[in-house]
């Protein structure tokens, strides 16, 4: 099977609130990352919704939760959200702000929050049936910069100044291991034996070990070569709301590194630079560097500021002119 294909892109226009959905239908995995103003979202889109990529919780990235909430209610499921400390207490906040006294009658929602919290990961549940009381699930040590993994995709943060903490966030399609299928069908191997092969090829602790096929021991590097291949994934990062100093310049270089696409704030143009530093965010130059520094194949820019107008295109030329791939 090839790669599931793989839809994303801004929820507002580059000059509204900022936030990405990344939705895999064949897979049932719809991604958001912000939950800014979404009502230009399809109300079936947001139903889909399973987790959800917080940066930091300035209203223009979190003020959506409530839509988010208005339209997840009436069926049963969980909802995953990712961010940082004070994450859960803000959705606690959020959804104590209603009254809740006919949940009896509600089919079971949870609202999961996993934070980060200096050195640990925090673990958090909200239940409708007890009316969205905080329960602190789980704590865990981080060990590295993996928030959230399942068997198709993970996804990275690092941890970035705007005069608080925020998240920025790198989603990576995993690379997918195929069989190159008429030299397989030349092998003695029948049924499940084929599955177990490529189970044996897709584990690379199996470097250096040999495994039996027939009457012929075959080591692991040879048999990888003549017979499989491997089909890129796809990465795509977001960042937004970040000062450019050189500790985040080289946090996010490192996080959003040879991605396919970046997703990333260019608030200012390099004429205004001097606010841009004010108010913790990036210039149409600055972000041009990063792209470039962090070898990125597509730069898709948004957040522009207001003092603009609905002017986009004074932003995109003068971004053009440092980076050519840029939407």
């Amino acid at each position: 099977m090839s790669q599931p294909r793989i839809k994303h892109y801004l929820i507002n226009e580059k000059y509204e609130d900022p936030g990405i959905v990344i939705e895999i239908p064949q897979l049932g995995e719809y991604v958001l990352f912000d939950v800014g103003n979404i009502h230009r979202l399809d109300r079936e889109l947001i139903k889909k919704i399973t987790k959800v990529f917080i940066t930091h919780t300035h209203m223009d990235h979190f003020i959506g939760f409530d839509t988010l909430l208005r339209y997840k209610l009436g069926r049963p499921h969980t909802v995953e959200f990712f961010g940082i400390n004070p994450l859960a207490e803000n959705v606690y906040a959020k959804l104590q702000g209603y009254t809740w006294n006919l949940v009896e009658f509600e089919p079971q929602l949870i609202f999961r929050v996993k934070q980060i919290s200096g050195e640990l990961f925090e673990t958090y549940e909200f239940d409708i049936k007890k009316k969205f009381a905080k329960d602190f699930i789980s704590e865990e040590k981080i060990k590295d910069n993996v928030i959230y993994e399942n068997k198709f995709y993970r996804v990275r943060f690092a941890v970035l100044d705007h005069k608080i903490n925020v998240l920025g966030y790198s989603f990576e399609f995993k690379n997918k291991l195929l069989l190159k299928k008429e030299k397989v069908e030349a092998l003695p191997l029948r049924g499940r034996e084929v599955g177990e092969f490529k189970t044996f090829l897709e584990d690379q602790n199996n470097r250096g070990r040999t495994l039996r096929i027939g009457e012929k021991l075959y080591l692991y590097e040879d048999l990888f070569q003549d017979y499989a291949y491997i089909q890129k994934g796809t990465k795509i990062s977001y960042i937004t709301d970040v000062v450019y100093s050189p500790e985040n310049r080289e946090k996010i270089v490192n996080l959003v590194r040879d991605s396919d696409y970046l997703y990333c704030e260019s608030v200012f143009l390099e004429r205004d630079r001097e606010q841009a530093e004010k108010v913790y965010h990036l210039t149409t130059k600055q972000t041009a560097e990063i792209a470039n520094s962090a070898n990125v194949k597509h730069l898709i820019v948004f957040h522009f500021s207001r003092r603009y107008g609905k002017n986009k295109e004074i932003v995109m030329n003068e971004i053009r002119k440092l980076f050519p791939d840029v939407s």
